[in-house]
């Protein structure tokens, strides 16, 4: 009956359940994000609040794992402001103090990932090693909150695609967007060029470089370094011969 109806409670007393296996706390409030309907029950949040320190004692991994099915939910918004008020949140986020980004980015993306970037922007790197994320999460994570962009016109966009990649680009174009930085006029057509975004080459290498009479090591690097910065700022646009062309003058501007 009470599936049927959305209550989510613990079967009996609730503390007991609790000290039985402290991620049930956890279990709870995503348990309640998923399926819940109308209010909490009350006993079972004054359990969880009541025990929250338990979760400390919690291998980080399994804290994870919940967290992120959690913040999987269609919309957890309810849930994480149970826990801020219950003291759940702070005890496996302390520094999940403002949920404003983070419940403007449910509206625009469903990844947990991204969702748990944006309820600790600052702290990336410290939710990431206590949360034990795997390394791909961890610099997805860092990346993600690493730079705050503005809206920009699409010629910047592209030279920004380039610099960080399409993963990194709208990461930090959404947590924009939710944090309040333009809206989905500014964003929502830079998502889309982030989508169908393909990476250009560089249409000269080292033995280019070689045959323009750059003799290898940090002099062939610089040059290089030189030629794809002005071949960014023109937007890709220059072929493999303007480029040579550019390469050469670099290398007589050398000598």
């Amino acid at each position: 009956a009470d599936a049927r109806a959305g209550r989510i409670v613990f079967v009996g007393d609730a503390a007991m359940r609790v000290r039985e296996d402290y991620l049930r706390i956890l279990r709870f409030f995503r348990f309640f994000a998923w399926y819940g309907e109308g209010a909490p029950d009350a006993a079972a949040l004054a359990a969880c609040a009541a025990l929250k320190d338990g979760l400390a004692g919690l291998a980080a991994e399994r804290v994870t794992k919940e967290l992120l099915k959690l913040l999987a939910a269609p919309d957890p918004r309810a849930a994480l402001r149970l826990m801020a008020q219950t003291g759940v949140l702070a005890a496996i986020l302390p520094k999940a103090d403002d949920l404003s980004v983070f419940e403007a980015m449910v509206a625009l993306s469903p990844d947990p990932l991204l969702r748990l970037a944006a309820l600790a922007p600052r702290d990336a790197a410290a939710t990431a090693t206590a949360l034990r994320l795997s390394n791909a999460q961890r610099d997805r994570l860092i990346a993600a909150t690493a730079a705050d962009i503005a809206p920009m016109d699409s010629r910047a966009a592209r030279a920004a695609l380039y610099a960080d990649g399409a993963q990194t680009f709208a990461d930090r174009a959404r947590l924009a967007w939710a944090a309040g930085r333009g809206g989905e006029d500014d964003w929502a057509p830079l998502l889309a060029l982030a989508e169908h975004w393909s990476q250009p080459v560089l249409p000269v290498n080292g033995a280019d470089a070689v045959a323009a009479g750059i003799a290898p090591g940090p002099a062939m690097g610089a040059a290089l370094r030189a030629v794809e910065a002005w071949w960014v700022d023109e937007d890709f646009a220059p072929d493999r011969a303007a480029v040579l062309e550019r390469l050469a003058a670099i290398a007589r501007a050398a000598t």
